[in-house]
């Protein structure tokens, strides 16, 4: 059998590029040898033999059909080119997400060590000490969280004049991946400040006075208010600013007016009559009758005529009176006894009274209502008026404590503007860069009440309360080792958990005051 020459084998294959479309290296040496062997030696020259190269070549031609198609390998190289670049983005975002994590934790430190250095300026400390603590708290702050981020000292910039607070400083977060870039570490910087933004505040202390007040925990009360008084108003305030105001009222079975602001509250004046008036029998004649009867005379029983008085009787309408000197005052009655609308006609504070009665034996008495002797100081930035306030606190009588919430109230309503005098009449609610906040204290329950109409001592403080903070006052509360009712309203009363405070000892108690009246200084702080 003759065999076929290998012409192709003899002749130059094209290179890859000179196909059209182009094909790819790995598919180019199949293809070669495919086209190589199109005339195999040894393969017959007959119409047999040659119809076996046409199909051998057909199926050649389709080989190279699907092979000018085939990009697997394309894609292998470009992915391996690409992971480096790829591995390397994700590494940098995750560096940056440590640098953003870091950032914001220095940020919150560093706003903190700001409203503690504003708090140090507020009880008169120097420049110098502030910047020196603001610089302790810093790094003792970023030493606690121990997070592998480098600081500088922190740069503070204090305004005296402004009270104004500014603080930056420079960190530098190491990397991970960015490593092996040759960047080691991120470079941020954070900045803080604080500023008197609300320069005016107006304070309501409420102090329960009722009988279970006494001994320790009367002393245990005061220590707690002069450790707010001197936070809210520090030693070097000399009282001019005005920029904080304090008033306190007290409250026991009923709240004193005062004598000063009771006329202004009731439309009554302190020395007031009261009268009682009751029916009486009385003999009003009579005649000279002859009466008979049995009388026992020497042992024996005799019927007796004899003359005798018969009076007659009739009845009268007696008026006694009772004048008495008191400024207690009990609880508004009408539309307004919910609100801080000023006082006046139908809407007056109903003023303490005086009752008289009489026995089966036609004797009178009298019962005048009373209260604790402690009137209200209105609002006032004077350090020596609130201490004296404060040390003749007394204890005695029940717990009226809606009175006690109402009174505090009205020391800060600006409707009772009419009432206090000039200089303690309240901001109003929508003064520009004001606050308005009450703190309240009791240790019992509410267990007294003179209307009824609006349900007893608890559910009326529970609708004042609502009322009070509908005006945007901030309410804080002070459970002094009261029973589970008198920290259920106070906890209904207060602004929030937050604001709500049950101290069970005296040094509970002071830190609780603390805390408030640190609180109540961070409302007049913007950062």
């Amino acid at each position: 059998m003759a065999v076929a020459p290998r012409v192709l084998v003899k002749g130059v294959f094209p290179p890859p590029e000179k196909f059209h479309p182009p094909i790819s290296p790995r598919s180019y040496p199949v293809l070669r040898l495919c086209a190589e062997n199109l005339l195999r030696p040894g393969a017959a020259v007959s119409g047999v033999g040659k119809m076996k190269h046409t199909t051998f070549a057909k199926q050649a031609v389709n080989k190279f059909r699907r092979l000018k198609h085939d990009t697997e390998g394309n894609i292998a190289i470009i992915f391996a080119l690409m992971t480096i670049p790829l591995f390397l983005l994700m590494g940098f975002a995750i560096d940056l997400q440590q640098v953003n994590t870091a950032k914001n934790r220095v940020q919150f430190i560093l706003d903190s060590a700001v409203i503690a250095g504003a708090r140090e300026m507020q009880e008169g400390k120097s420049d110098t000490e502030i910047k020196q603590y603001l610089e302790n708290y810093f790094k003792s702050a970023m030493k606690a969280q121990g997070k592998g981020t480098d600081c500088a000292d922190p740069v503070p910039t204090i305004s005296s004049g402004s009270q104004d607070i500014s603080v930056s400083v420079r960190c530098a977060q190491p990397t991970s991946i960015m490593q092996l870039t040759g960047t080691k570490e991120l470079n941020f910087g954070v900045t803080s400040a604080s500023t008197y933004g609300i320069g005016k505040v107006d304070i309501a202390f409420v102090f329960d006075i009722s009988g279970s007040m006494g001994g320790s925990k009367m002393s245990a009360l005061k220590s707690a208010a002069d450790t707010a008084i001197n936070v809210l108003v520090p030693a070097d305030d000399d009282g001019t600013t005005g920029e904080v105001r304090i008033g306190m009222a007290s409250y026991s079975s009923m709240v004193d007016a005062g004598e000063d602001y009771f006329f202004k509250a009731t439309g009554q004046l302190p020395i007031r009559t009261y009268s009682f008036s009751y029916d009486e029998t009385y003999e009003s004649g009579g005649d000279w009758e002859e009466v008979c009867k049995w009388k026992k005379k020497r042992g024996k029983w005799k019927w007796t005529c004899e003359d005798e008085w018969v009076p007659e009787y009739d009845t009268r309408t007696v008026t006694e009176t009772k004048t008495i000197n008191n400024t207690c005052v009990k609880e508004r009655v009408g539309d307004e006894q919910f609100t801080d609308e000023d006082p006046g006609p139908y809407q007056w504070i109903e003023a303490a009274e005086a009752y008289g009665s009489v026995n089966w034996k036609g004797n009178v008495s009298w019962y005048t209502e009373s209260c604790n002797p402690i009137g209200p100081l209105p609002m006032t930035s004077n350090r020596d008026k609130l201490f004296d306030y404060i040390d003749d606190l007394d204890a005695s009588g029940g717990t009226a404590g809606h009175l006690g919430i109402a009174w505090g109230w009205y020391l800060i309503a600006p409707d009772w503007d009419v009432v206090w005098p000039a200089g303690s009449d309240p901001y109003p609610y929508d003064e520009p860069d004001s606050a308005k906040a009450m703190i309240i204290m009791t240790d019992g329950e509410f267990n007294q009440e003179y209307d009824t109409s609006n349900g007893d001592s608890f559910d009326q403080a529970e609708k004042m309360c609502d009322a009070i903070k509908e005006e945007g006052i901030k309410v804080y509360t002070v459970a002094f080792q009261a029973p589970s009712q008198g920290q259920a309203i106070l906890n209904y009363c207060a602004s929030g958990e937050d604001f709500a405070f049950t101290p069970e000892s005296s040094e509970e108690l002071t830190e609780a005051y603390t805390k408030i009246a640190q609180s109540i200084s961070d409302l007049r702080i913007r950062y």
